[in-house]
């Protein structure tokens, strides 16, 4: 099976440094602004967010909301507020007591 290089345009721009880029070209500092699979783009305070497709077309997932202003402490699959909930929710994960659905609740 082969795929599509899809690829996008997340700044009217087209500006490479005018947005955080995360996972695969963090460090990239000669990247274009075209943003590929595999990376995040993270947008502050604002309006409207301009996309353009490449030539081969671009999927996204776009998620917007407000700061819950609290801490987060993320492993794998599981977010909490501290690492201390982490380390517990892991243990209840492998004792199988993490899931606390009671049917008829």
């Amino acid at each position: 099976m082969s795929f599509k290089r899809e690829q996008g345009f997340f700044d009217d721009r087209r500006e490479p440094y005018s947005f955080e880029v995360e996972v695969a070209r963090y460090f990239d500092l000669g990247g274009e602004a075209a943003i590929g699979p595999g990376n995040v783009v993270l947008y502050g305070e604002g309006d409207g967010v301009g996309i353009t497709a490449g030539g081969e077309g671009v999927r996204f997932l776009f998620v917007s909301g407000r700061p819950i202003r609290e801490p987060v402490a993320w492993y794998g699959p599981i977010v909490m507020n501290t690492q201390e909930e982490l380390r517990v929710a892991f243990q209840e994960y492998q004792d199988g007591t993490f899931i606390k659905y009671r049917p008829g609740r």
